[in-house]
């Protein structure tokens, strides 16, 4: 949807983000995850992208926030997509193991434009939704993720994530 329609949903996008970023804990006094992700897209891909974590312990034990960045790499020339996801998760602690499985459900912001040479570019931005899980691997400071998510609306597509975070700051 190029236009009036795509712009009004970069608003509400930009909105959800602000009240998202708001509403999370004080990264000064909170557990913190930090960096990259690897992943897959099933329409278009190879990406790369960074991503942020932490407990969001007012919503209660277990839940979080994983949001990321993700530049992927379609084929064809003068093609660009990104995505920016902001999930909430919720872990599911398995007793005496560094293994934590966890589901997400979030907003999915995707962005793809195009060259056209002389004819200028073209550009199509989606709000979604995501829905999926994963696994949270808790080796100490170093806490890589492995996950899934379907985006619904948004990139319409399946998405095979890793982030090799490492937690930083808090208690």
């Amino acid at each position: 949807m190029i236009g009036g329609e795509s712009m009004s949903r970069s608003r509400i996008a930009s909105i959800l983000i602000a009240a998202a970023l708001i509403g999370a804990p004080t990264v000064a006094s909170a557990q913190v995850t930090v960096g990259p992700v690897l992943a897959y897209d099933s329409d278009i891909e190879f990406g790369l992208g960074a991503s942020v974590g932490t407990a969001l312990s007012s919503l209660g034990e277990g839940f979080g926030l994983l949001a990321d960045f993700i530049y992927f790499f379609p084929p064809g020339d003068g093609l660009d997509y990104f995505e920016l996801n902001g999930n909430i998760t919720y872990d599911f602690p398995l007793d005496n193991s560094s293994v934590v499985p966890f589901l997400l459900g979030g907003l999915n912001l995707a962005r793809a434009s195009v060259d056209l040479g002389g004819l200028g570019s073209a550009s199509n931005t989606e709000l979604g939704l995501n829905l999926g899980g994963g696994i949270d691997f808790d080796l100490g400071n170093f806490r890589p993720t492995a996950g899934i998510r379907a985006e619904i609306n948004g990139g319409e597509a399946t998405v095979i994530f890793v982030t090799l975070p490492f937690q930083t700051g808090g208690s």
